[in-house]
Parts: C-alpha cells; sequence; structure tokens
C-alpha cells in the first residue's frame, strides 16, 4: 500500500500528526508513504496564469514544486490530508495549493486516477477546514472521500486498512452526471 500525506503546515501539531501517520504506514510490511509538508516551495500565491487551462501546467512557474507532488498522488492508494484550522477553515497554504490543482477538476481536464483513489481529511480543529479541502476533491471525481475532525491515530489506521467500498448507487449516479456534464467517459469498473 501507498500512501501520499499532504500536511497545512511544516510545524506544530499537524507536521507532528503527519509524521507520526507515515511513520504507521511504514511500520507495515511492504507499505510506503510520501510526506509533503506545505508550503513546500510554493512561495507566492497562484496566479491564474491559465498554463495548467490551457494544457500545458509544465509552463507554470510553480510547476516544479506541485506537480511531484500530484505524481505522489497519483501513484498512492490513499491521500491523506491533515490540516490545521484557521479561523474555521483551511490554512491559506492548502487552499493555494488547491488552487493549483484547480485545472483537474471534472469540468476541465479530469485525471482517471483520481476516481479510484481513497481521501482522508483530517483536520486538528473545526470540521469545515476538512470540508474545504473535501469539496475540492470531490470535484476532481473521488467518490471515497473521508472527513475527520479532531481524529485520533486509531481513527485514521482503521480508515487506511478498511477495504476499499465501491461507492453507493448515488455516489455513482453523481459521478456519471458529473462526467457527462465534462464530457468525459469513465471507467467501466466504476459504474458496476
Amino acid at each position: 500500500m501507498k500512501v501520499t500525506v499532504i500536511s497545512g503546515s511544516d510545524h506544530g501539531e499537524a507536521e507532528r500528526l503527519s509524521c507520526n501517520i507515515v511513520d504507521g504506514v511504514l511500520s507495515g510490511n511492504k507499505n510506503f508513504a510520501d510526506l509533503w509538508l506545505l508550503p513546500a516551495g510554493i512561495t507566492t500565491f497562484c496566479t491564474d496564469c491559465g498554463y495548467c487551462f490551457a494544457g500545458e501546467p509544465n509552463k507554470c512557474r510553480h510547476a516544479r514544486e506541485v506537480i511531484p507532488i500530484l505524481k505522489s498522488m497519483l501513484t498512492a492508494d490513499t491521500v491523506i490530508f491533515v490540516t490545521p484550522s484557521v479561523s474555521g477553515h483551511a490554512p491559506a497554504v492548502m487552499v493555494n495549493f488547491l488552487n493549483y490543482l484547480a485545472y483537474i477538476q471534472l469540468g476541465h481536464s479530469p485525471i482517471a486516477e483520481m476516481y479510484s483513489k481513497r481521501f482522508v481529511i483530517l483536520s486538528l480543529g473545526d470540521k469545515r477546514a476538512a470540508e474545504d479541502i473535501a469539496d475540492n476533491v470531490r470535484l476532481w471525481g473521488a467518490s471515497d472521500v473521508h472527513v475527520l475532525a479532531n481524529a485520533s491515530g486509531r481513527e485514521t489506521e482503521r480508515l487506511l486498512t478498511a477495504p476499499h467500498k465501491k461507492p453507493g448507487f448515488f455516489a455513482r449516479w453523481q459521478l456519471k452526471r458529473r462526467a457527462k456534464k465534462a464530457g468525459i467517459t469513465l471507467p467501466p469498473e466504476l459504474l458496476r
């Protein structure tokens, strides 16, 4: 199993919890983990240059920082976001990172690998911080999204080891509707 952990802070409680999750994953046999502590070199906000929407995300001035994180997410079985809560919402570094990935939403240039990933979003405070991230993840076409606020390590482990369930009828219907609107074809194993 491969896990990618993206932390909304490179210090403090979010960083400590992210490192503990990675240590727990790596203690298992044949497990791999990547840890990204935001801002991870992304020093300025997305300026909406438009290269990513034009199909050339490599031309973005932060492509060297953002694309390796995206590649890590695409190769992972489970992606975990750990975020502190700032004024009840996700911090600016996390929102900025998600802004750099706006082009992979269903209405633009979706990536089929995102449909079958398990996403776990942990908020260290207000649940709305995790919901901010979950809203973006669902726009990528993900159907297996878990949101936890003030979660313990045991809850996180349970989600990592739980079998990956096929999305329910409503989730599949919604995914079909979004894909049709975006003009893309979904893999047949998602629709059964």
